[in-house]
């Protein structure tokens, strides 16, 4: 494949100063960063609209020259996105790119800038800008594209319409990522994302980007699958990356105790009520239990007042000896009393 600084020199040559410059400045050529229409036009002395100008007739002058000079490139990209399904995001597809030409930064300065500035001008493959929905990508062909549309749809609906703890769990949405490339499509649309234990989404959804920090307690006791103490979860909101910002562990305890969604299960434990874990006294959880199960042994009471809270068994025994909310039957079973 040819060098790719050789080339670019190569194509440039015959340009004036000012137009190469316009060029190596709009494409970060140079220094890697693409420079505003504004700052090469303070730079130069001229108008925006001049860079614009300046830059829309160097890139068509160049275009049939570099179709012509970087013919292996071109293909090369082609064959490449032709084999990951036809879509792939912009800085992914750059940098595969750089691999499949052997070209790397400690070789050719800013080498993932200019391979893209020869697609670019070249005008193949297809570039897609980005915008509030989609980040800037490219695809083979139209109908490549639309029928990556059409499946980014299909995924967002059946994340959409389903029950979100379902989807979370269940990934009804995996029938349709039949392939690692239909999979890499879904990094594209700035609307789904992927948090810290793998779990995927819509970006809206506090379990996919929490923003506060009752969220991000939630999320690390979702994951965990039991209770925890707050200092725990305050540590664990730090240890798996869910905050770059390090979590207090008075603001978590301060968050928990205000969010119906944690229950209180022991000295300083927190579980979640989706759990299966209950609020309320000692004497309600047990009274619930008893007018759910019916009579029980003193045994059977303890075993499922731990699933629901983490108590002493002394705690729970003594509770069931108050005879003005719970009696004794005949066959040693205990029952709620009633009013």
């Amino acid at each position: 494949m040819k060098d790719v600084d050789k080339l670019l020199n190569a194509i440039l040559a015959d340009f004036n100063p000012k137009t190469r410059r316009v060029i190596e400045h709009r494409f970060g050529l140079k220094n890697g960063t693409r420079a505003t229409l504004q700052k090469i036009g303070n730079d130069l002395g001229v108008t925006r609209e001049r860079v614009r100008q300046i830059e829309e007739q160097g890139v068509e002058k160049l275009r049939e020259r570099v179709r012509a000079e970087a013919g292996p490139i071109i293909k090369s990209a082609k064959v490449h996105l032709a084999s990951v399904g036809g879509v792939r995001r912009d800085d992914h597809f750059i940098n595969e790119l750089r691999h499949i030409a052997g070209v790397n930064d400690s070789k050719v300065k800013h080498a993932g800038q200019k391979l893209r500035f020869v697609l670019l001008v070249a005008g193949e493959p297809y570039f897609h800008r980005g915008g509030d929905e989609l980040h800037e990508f490219w695809s083979l062909n139209d109908v490549s594209r639309e029928k990556f549309l059409k499946f980014v749809k299909k995924v967002s609906k059946i994340l959409e319409s389903g029950d979100k703890k379902e989807v979370l769990e269940k990934k009804p949405y995996l029938a349709e990522c039949r392939s690692v490339a239909a999979s890499h499509m879904l990094t594209i649309p700035k609307f789904l994302g992927t948090n810290v234990f793998g779990d995927f989404g819509m970006k809206s959804w506090p379990e996919i980007e929490p923003k506060t920090v009752r969220d991000k307690a939630y999320l690390v006791l979702r994951k965990e699958s039991k209770p925890l103490h707050f200092a725990t979860i305050a540590k664990s909101i730090n240890v798996f990356g869910i905050d770059k910002k390090p979590a207090h562990v008075q603001t978590v305890h301060n968050e928990l105790i205000k969010d119906k969604r944690f229950v209180l299960v022991g000295r300083g434990m927190y579980a979640l009520r989706e759990h299966g874990f209950e609020p309320g006294t000692v004497k309600e959880v047990v009274a619930g239990i008893l007018k759910e199960k019916g009579p029980m042994k003193p045994r059977e009471i303890v075993r499922l007042v731990n699933q629901r809270r983490i108590l002493k068994e002394n705690t729970i025994l003594l509770n069931l000896q108050n005879r003005r909310h719970f009696r004794r039957l005949d066959d040693g079973r205990y029952h709620v009393k009633e009013a």
